[in-house]
């Protein structure tokens, strides 16, 4: 397909006369030469007559022969710089003009030895070249019936002339044999011209078909010079690392100084391990890959960023189906035993021979059966969950909304939730953030809090420079252990001994599916922990879209 556009694109040489390289261009520059040419002749015939030398029989005929020649010669370069008639009528008007005029040139100048047949060469010579082997040994023939034509005229009219037949006839053997070799010589030449230009146009194509790709690339691509300039950053890229924008003094460390430090690392230690650093937000994580250009980086290196977003998004899908797998058999084997403890414990506890000591007992078996319940519940919420199905979220009324409806559902629980939002849209699956939300203040209404206080969340949206939106979820209690954040959304992680440790693992989970990123952020002084999930840039948003 590329191909087969390349040639409808290419220039038509010859006799349609609309590609420049091989038609007018080549035409005003025989015009030119042509008006050089009657230049010269007739100032050589000036000077002739100025010094009273004879070689000329019809001075007459021959002066006012190259003054016509000459105004013509104006004329022809006017028609081809203007580009009207069409080529093939300049081509042959021209020729024939130039066949007329030197034919007579030559007899009135006493025939070929005169010196006039080289012009005459030329001009049979050029229009074979421009339209080709046909037309080229049609002004050949004319040629030289002119020539022979002058000859007889001259013979038999008795004027003296300085040539014979035999001339005449090597003349024009020589002139079918020029327009030959030169119409030989155009066709290759176009062939070649031609060639060269769909060459140049699939060249053209495939630069743009590679700088395509590569902007589309979902790898981010960074070209540096050996300097650390940045010469070429694709979208991926820029999104990744902020603002980037390729040129001269663009440099490396200048615009992302984490990784200009990673990159300069890589420069002492070419045999250091790749390691994750966040983007210009913190909100996705990439990974580095470094190529150098040339030996040793000469030429400069190449600098791949791959989106550890993206991927983790991907992996989590491939993740589902064999967790589904595993917990389905898990739900199906845990189960219906555990139900069936849970309902032979109630209904000891309806025995009335049962002592207070038995009935304690009773208690932590079904409070602990519940728990065990919750925990398988979570995990199949975990193998259930489909793949995200995102929309459009203007935050600010969709958490308007949900509130009002949690609220309307747990309001005896005791958890006052303010809200504090701007305008700001998110791409992400309505069901997912809405368990991500419930879960964080599930926690909040559990550790929110201290002594006798009220138990408060606050929900907080804001929109970065780069027009990605963030959505905080704070709480009043004491916050989360030290000890314990660096594992916070790892499965089972909890300092509760009433709670799973699931709900934060879950929240990263459906987060990742849905390309965003979920943190432990520093909230105000007043402030326990705090929830920050951070969406995709817009960009990127309607890429997934």
């Amino acid at each position: 397909m590329m191909r087969e556009n390349a040639q409808r694109r290419l220039p038509r040489a010859g006799l349609n006369g609309r590609g420049d390289n091989l038609s007018w261009r080549p035409l005003r520059l025989l015009c030119i030469y042509r008006l050089v040419a009657v230049v010269v002749v007739l100032s050589g015939f000036a000077a002739g007559r100025a010094f009273n030398a004879d070689g000329v029989p019809l001075p007459l005929v021959f002066f006012y022969t190259a003054t016509a020649y000459l105004g013509l010669a104006f004329v022809l370069l006017g028609l081809a710089f203007r580009r009207r008639p069409r080529f093939i009528v300049q081509v042959a008007g021209g020729t024939i003009t130039d066949i007329a005029a030197l034919t007579v040139l030559i007899h009135s100048a006493g025939g070929v030895d005169a010196g006039f047949g080289v012009l005459m060469l030329v001009a049979v010579a050029a229009g074979s070249l421009l339209t080709g082997a046909r037309l080229g040994s049609f002004f050949a023939a004319l040629a030289t019936i002119a020539l022979i034509s002058q000859q007889l005229i001259a013979h038999f009219a008795g004027i003296e002339t300085s040539g014979s037949f035999n001339q005449v006839a090597l003349l024009g053997m020589g002139i079918f044999a020029t327009a030959l070799a030169g119409a030989y010589l155009a066709a290759r030449a176009r062939e070649s011209q031609a060639l060269a230009e769909q060459r140049g146009i699939d060249v053209e194509n495939l630069e743009a078909l590679n700088a395509h790709i590569v902007q589309r690339m979902e790898t981010g691509v960074v070209a540096l010079d050996p300097d650390g300039d940045i010469r070429l950053a694709n979208s991926t890229a820029r999104e990744l690392l902020g603002p980037v924008q390729p040129g001269i003094g663009q440099h490396l460390g200048k615009r992302a100084p984490q990784l200009n430090r990673t990159y300069m690392d890589w420069l002492t230690d070419r045999a250091m391990s790749e390691q994750p650093l966040p983007d210009a937000v913190g909100a996705a994580e990439f990974v580095p890959h470094f190529q150098p250009l040339g030996p040793q980086g000469a030429s400069g290196t190449l600098i791949f960023l791959e989106n550890q977003t993206r991927i983790r998004a991907r992996v989590q899908e491939a993740k589902l189906a064999s967790l589904g797998r595993l917990t389905a058999s898990i739900a199906h084997e845990i189960r219906n035993p555990l139900g069936a403890m849970l309902q032979a414990a109630q209904l000891l506890e309806e025995a009335d021979y049962l002592a207070d000591g038995d009935r304690r007992l009773l208690t932590i078996i079904a409070k602990q059966g519940r728990r065990m319940n919750e925990t398988v519940e979570n995990v199949l919420q975990l193998s259930r969950r489909a793949p995200p199905d995102r929309e459009t979220i203007e935050l600010a009324g969709w958490l308007n909304e949900f509130v009002t409806e949690w609220q309307g559902t747990h309001g005896n629980e005791g958890l006052a939730i303010s809200l504090d939002t701007r305008e700001a849209t998110a791409l992400f699956d309505p069901t997912h953030l809405r368990q991500i939300i419930d879960n964080l203040l599930r926690n909040a209404l559990q550790h929110g809090g201290s002594g006798d206080s009220e138990r408060r969340a606050i929900l907080r949206t804001h929109v970065q420079q780069d027009g990605r939106a963030w959505l905080e979820v704070a709480d009043n209690g004491q916050g989360i252990d030290p000890q314990l954040q660096e594992q916070l959304f790892e499965p089972f992680a909890t300092s509760s001994r009433s709670g799973t440790g699931l709900g934060l693992y879950l929240a990263r989970e459906l987060c990742e599916a849905n390309e965003a990123r979920i943190t432990l952020a520093e909230g105000s002084d007043d402030e326990g922990a705090c929830f920050r999930i951070v969406f995709p840039r817009p960009s990127d948003q309607e890429d997934a879209a």
